[in-house]
């Protein structure tokens, strides 16, 4: 197997060869960081043409950076190649903006652009520069990359964002594209195999506020204290945790039930959709069946006292009073024994 070319520990042996043989110094973080795209797209076949954006083509042995490479640095970097696999010309800058640093690239002839945007500091020691690689004892260069796995991150990135859009489909011995799920930062190998099951629980059948579908239970232990209760409430008492647990007491005033929906259904006047006190089934009376709801008179009832929102009382039926219809007389065919 043909080992990686852009392997961090091939990169690090061949930096210190792309740089002047009389100068073998980087300056800043951004002196490193460029010197390493340079040696990335060395490695790859790229030829160095020249170190601006539109000076004449230049040649440089084996692609050696002349001196003044890094005389805009650390602010700004150029670079330009050519490739046997391709005729463009590709222009590659390397930007230091604040905290970051960014790698810009262009095909130059066709505007074919790419970005790459780091953070300087996750790829870099900046306490490790400046860095003369010609000292008789340098400390190795990967610290000044932090860790080799930094390295290979950054390349990984670099191949994704940057090489893989200049020239789509390169083919040189040890060099393989990068796939998006694996570039990013490096992370220990996850156990394959499927992912253990888990147990999900199960919604109930029901939502837990349609438990209760008609009125809110009353407390039981309040039922028939209203009758013991010689006085009203004490209107500057705390509410009740259980609703219509107030009322008048002994005495029959405007909040007694009889004259509000109390506790006798949701229908018009306090009366259930099927008359009476709203709790009659569906269909106990069969449709068209004469049927007299159960009400307290079947005279005309006054009206309602005011408070609590209550509603006018009466349904008015053909004679004023609560009752819907009039049974005075037989129904029709009464009398017929065949009927």
């Amino acid at each position: 197997m043909t080992a990686n070319i852009l392997d961090a520990s091939a990169l690090i042996h061949a930096l210190p060869n792309v740089l002047p043989a009389d100068k073998k110094k980087l300056e800043s973080p951004q002196d490193a960081i460029a010197a390493l795209v340079h040696t990335a797209f060395t490695v790859l076949g790229f030829r160095l043409i020249g170190i601006d954006e539109s000076g004449p083509t230049r040649t440089f042995e084996d692609n050696v950076l002349p001196e003044e490479w890094n005389q805009h640095g650390p602010g700004n970097y150029a670079f330009r190649y050519r490739h046997e696999q391709s005729s463009l010309e590709f222009l590659v800058k390397v930007i230091k903006l604040g905290n970051r640093t960014l790698i810009n690239s262009i095909a130059v002839e066709t505007d074919k652009a790419a970005t790459l945007d780091i953070s300087t500091n996750d790829f870099t020691s900046p306490s490790f520069y400046p860095h003369d690689l010609s000292a008789s004892i340098p400390p190795p260069l990967v610290h000044g990359f932090i860790s080799s796995n930094r390295i290979n991150d950054f390349v990984s990135q670099l191949k994704l964002t940057t090489i893989q859009k200049l020239i789509p489909g390169l083919r040189k011995e040890g060099y393989t594209e990068q796939t998006e799920g694996n570039a990013g930062p490096s992370q220990p190998r996850r156990p394959e195999g499927p992912v253990p099951a888990r147990p999900q629980p199960e919604q109930p059948p029901y939502a837990p506020e349609d438990i209760y579908r008609g009125p809110i239970p009353r407390n039981p232990l309040e039922v028939g204290r209203r009758d013991r209760d010689p006085f009203p409430t004490n209107p500057f008492a705390p509410a009740p945790l259980f609703p219509d647990s107030s009322g008048d007491g002994m005495f029959v005033g405007p909040n007694h039930p009889i004259f509000g929906p109390g506790m006798r259904g949701q229908g018009p006047g306090g009366m259930g959709p099927w008359g009476g006190d709203g709790f009659l089934p569906p269909l106990g009376a069969p449709p068209g069946a004469r049927f007299d709801p159960i009400g307290p008179s079947p005279l005309p009832g006054p009206p309602g006292f005011p408070g609590r929102g209550n509603p006018p009382r009466g349904r008015g039926g053909p004679f004023g009073g609560q009752e819907p219809d009039n049974d005075d007389f037989m129904p029709p065919g009464s009398r017929d024994m065949f009927m």
